[in-house]
């Protein structure tokens, strides 16, 4: 079996050299340190994958490459991504007999030797994953000068600038402007042909490239059955480059043959930058930086007792941001917990009050501030803005737990001093205290103000988008009927039918068996506005509450190389202030395995509430029990999206509920790596997009089902329905010569009374790298009727970044709601929002994943 997961000393290091010869061998069994990771020889010897002498290291962690097996040929056994096979010169053999000399020995290291074995273990694995080898000391390098013409450098320097490849982003991000032209200088253009190989899988790594021009394949051998390493092999394309992605940087990084071979599929032009040139200049910038952290870190008080190597793991897990002038660092009764220190500006912290928001404290470059949230699990006692310009580091609550530990009782002794936030809270500040100083931030009278934004006044629609189809039980009169009176009213009708079990309670026979978790959200009569979803849940795993909130984590199997973290909001709208209906709204969320499935149901009419509740059920079901199942996902999709019409249709039949104007919008979106796979209809829509700090993006956005799309109108008005612009730009679908029933989206499920309204899904398949920092927001209409892919991505995609799914989940929502108001008065639309963030760093966590919900009241 598995190789079983060793305890490894935490100790010193040494090369071979240093051990008293340079050409000290090395043993099976031996304890090593490989670039900073701690493991043991499993394997030496020549390899069918390479030639030359190999060294197999088992590592402590889950950053190798592989178990012990590649290409086939078992060399030795170890659990998946702790194998990694690297060159004789990269092992440093552990020095076991210095694990517990103090700091005052004699024989002990200088700083400048500390520094240098922190610096080996840390500086180049930020941002860019294990290196291979640390930039080499000594003579100063002079990196080639390719001839290329200004142009060509121009380009190539757009390339990497405007590249939505993550990869490119982490390796040249933080990159300074000087060491970025010699890195360009040092590219030079080659012309692949069509089906040439530019990598093999197997060969020893020589040049990173970037793609100018053209298209390839990356493709692995793998085994045609995963469960039998030993089963017969076959090539799999595993994702593919077009202009501006990159490849070829993990050899390089990790000092380990090809991973995988890369073909051009049509004539092709990249950019190339030999082994040498990307280890002096993009590893060695890397560690340029890291030693400015350092540097920067021992001048902040609050860090003075830290020594050389606390200093070095504290700047390893320090994130950076940039904020403009007045921009918001952190907000009041914000639930975030990152604790912040001011590299460089100035930033002001205000309290919200009754007078306003009044200016408390300054803040300049080397202090910190939000450690009383990081430490007590509070929301925000104040906000915070930047004076001008600001570049923050930060760290997370669990980070600071685990590095900082010793710090914990020092920042808790200081938390006296914020008794001003405590006073100003209570009262703010009486006007005759607060000096020109401490003015209150107003806004102009003349715009509407938005969290996130600023909007012009705009026309207040005359037909409102979310009045889906025209309501045939008519308006709730406020009469009440006997229990077994036929419903005189939309009241009684919703009040029967929740006597209804069949209607209103879990069917378990569409529960997924066998799933790490699935949520969605259940019924309740009598909600009102802003209320929040009642919470229905299937799990392995007991959450923790945080205020309001229910908290899961667990540890399940994933593609990517970071973390999954999960958000979910669900609240009632207001359609009118007798409205008897439900949240229409519903959703779902399923782990089963490594695959994630999400979905939003948006419902409408007088009975959508009942159609979503059973959609958010029967969709999981259907999907999971789909011959197509991790086959193929669009005809997977598709099967689904029909089934539960089909189902939809006979529960109604049986209980007498008319969907003839009832219906639901709904937007499914799976990933299983390195894929994510969307299915939609109607106006419930899913985004998919970058929230990588140095190219935050839309990746993909579905387009709504409308009927004034010349197909989706020819198709309904082929079968008989008329479609009609009630309001400029707002069309809706009737039976012919009638008034009704007045839908606004071509596909839907339910909504039986016109023909040609479909329940066929659109589907996008969308391909990304095991880094990508993508996340998703899956929501219905309340989000996206007023707010575009792009504003969505401006809003959210640094508040992702530095506060997670669940802020971001709650600013979107109020976001959209204020939009509501603006534009359409008291009336607001059911909000639904899912936010996934994949890909979060969390070095040594215990869990990879984790969901917020926000229990109902």
């Amino acid at each position: 079996g598995p190789c079983p997961r060793r305890d490894f000393p935490n100790v010193s290091t040494m090369s071979a050299g240093e051990q008293g010869g340079d050409n000290v061998a090395l043993f099976v069994g031996q304890a090593v340190e490989v670039v900073g990771y701690l493991g043991r020889v499993a394997y030496i010897g020549e390899t069918k994958f390479a030639p030359g002498k190999w060294i197999g290291v088992e590592l402590e962690d889950a950053v190798g490459k592989n178990d012990g097996c590649v290409q086939g040929v078992m060399y030795f056994m170890c659990p998946p991504n702790h194998g990694l096979f690297v060159g004789e010169a990269i092992p440093r053999p552990v020095r076991a007999e210095e694990a517990n000399r103090g700091d005052d020995d004699a024989g002990s290291s200088s700083d400048s030797d500390v520094e240098r074995e922190a610096m080996m273990r840390i500086a180049t694995t930020r941002r860019l994953g294990v290196s291979a080898e640390s930039a080499q000391k000594g003579a100063e390098y002079k990196p080639p000068v390719h001839a290329t013409t200004a142009e060509e450098r121009r380009q190539l320097g757009d390339i990497i600038r405007t590249s939505h490849d993550t990869k490119l982003q982490m390796m040249f991000g933080s990159v300074p402007k000087h060491t970025l032209t010699k890195i360009i200088d040092a590219m030079f253009l080659k012309t692949v042909s069509a089906g040439e190989s530019v990598i093999d899988e197997g060969d020893v790594g020589d040049y990173f490239y970037i793609v100018k021009s053209g298209h390839f394949d990356i493709l692995q051998t793998k085994p045609v059955d995963p469960a039998d390493p030993q089963s017969q092999r076959q090539t799999v394309k595993v994702f593919e480059a077009g202009a501006g992605f990159a490849f070829g940087e993990l050899a390089l990084l990790y000092n380990a043959p090809r991973s995988a071979t890369v073909a051009s599929t049509v004539q092709s032009e990249i950019w190339c930058l030999e082994r040498v040139a990307f280890q002096r200049l993009v590893i060695a910038s890397e560690e340029e930086r890291f030693h400015e952290y350092q540097t920067f870190l021992r001048k902040v008080d609050v860090f003075a007792e830290l020594n050389m190597e606390e200093i070095a793991a504290l700047a390893d897990v320090l994130q950076e941001e940039e904020f403009q002038e007045d921009e918001a660092i952190l907000e009041q009764d914000d639930r975030d917990s990152n604790m912040y220190i001011l590299r460089k500006g100035e930033a002001v912290a205000c309290i919200r009050g009754d007078q306003g928001e009044v200016e408390v404290l300054r803040y300049i470059q080397g202090e910190y501030f939000g450690e009383i949230a990081l430490l007590l699990g509070e929301p925000r006692k104040a906000s915070v803005y930047a004076v001008g310009p600001v570049t923050c580091l930060y760290i997370s609550r669990d980070t600071f737990s685990r590095v900082l530990g010793p710090l914990r009782d020092f920042l808790q002794r200081n938390i006296g001093s914020y008794q001003k936030y405590q006073e100003a809270i209570a009262a703010a500040l009486p006007s005759d205290l607060r000096g020109a100083s401490e003015a209150t931030r107003t806004s102009d009278p003349n715009l509407e103000v938005f969290e996130g934004g600023t909007m012009l006044p705009s026309r207040t629609r005359t037909v409102r988008k979310r009045d889906r189809a025209l309501n045939s039980q008519g308006q709730d009169d406020g009469q009440g009927g006997g229990e077994d009176d036929e419903p005189t009213s939309l009241k009684e009708k919703v009040e029967q039918d929740f006597k209804n079990p069949a209607l209103v309670d879990v069917d378990e026979q569409f529960l997924v068996r066998n799933c790490t978790l699935q949520v969605f959200g259940g019924l309740r009569l009598g909600e009102k506005f802003k209320h929040d979803k009642r919470v229905l849940t299937e799990c392995q795993m007991t959450p923790t509450s945080e205020g309001v909130e229910d908290v899961y984590r667990w540890k399940g199997p994933s593609w990517l190389t970071g973390s999954t973290h999960i958000a979910v909001l669900c609240q009632k709208g207001q359609k009118s202030a007798s409205d008897p209906t439900p949240n229409q709204d519903n959703y779902f969320i399923l782990h089963k395995g490594p695959i994630q499935i999400y979905g939003v149901a948006d419902g409408h009419g007088p009975f959508g509430h009942l159609v979503s509740f059973r959609l958010v059920q029967t969709l999981p079901h259907f999907i999971t029990t789909s011959q197509h199942y991790e086959k193929d996902w669009a005809a997977c999709l598709k099967e689904a999206f029909l089934s539960a019409q089909s189902d939809l249709l006979n529960l109604c039949e049986r209980h007498n509920v008319n969907v003839e104007a009832s219906g639901a919008a709904g937007s499914v979106l799976v990933f299983e790596g390195p894929r994510i796979h969307i299915a939609h209809i109607g106006d419930a829509g899913a985004m998919v997009a970058s929230w990588n700090r140095h190219d935050s993006h839309a990746v993909y956005g579905s387009k709504d089902h409308k009927p004034q799309v010349p197909e989706e109108q020819a198709r309904l008005e082929a079968a008989g329905s008329e479609v009609r612009e009630v309001d400029e730009s707002s069309y809706r679908i009737y039976l012919k010569g009638t008034t009704f029933p007045g839908l606004t989206m071509s596909r839907a499920f339910g909504d039986t009374a016109c023909a040609g309204v479909l329940q066929e899904p659109e589907y996008k398949e969308i391909l990304l790298q095991p880094k990508d920092e993508y996340y998703a927001i899956v929501a219905s209409d309340g989000i996206w009727e007023f707010i575009e892919y792009e504003k969505a991505v401006d809003l959210s995609a640094k508040k992702l970044r530095l506060k997670g799914p669940r802020e971001t989940a709650r600013f979107m929502v109020d976001a959209s709601r204020k939009r509501w108001e603006h534009c359409c008065g008291e009336y607001c639309d059911d909000i639904t929002a899912i936010v996934i963030q994949w890909n979060v760093s969390e070095k040594d966590a215990d869990t990879n994943h984790s969901l917020t919900v926000k229990r109902h009241e």
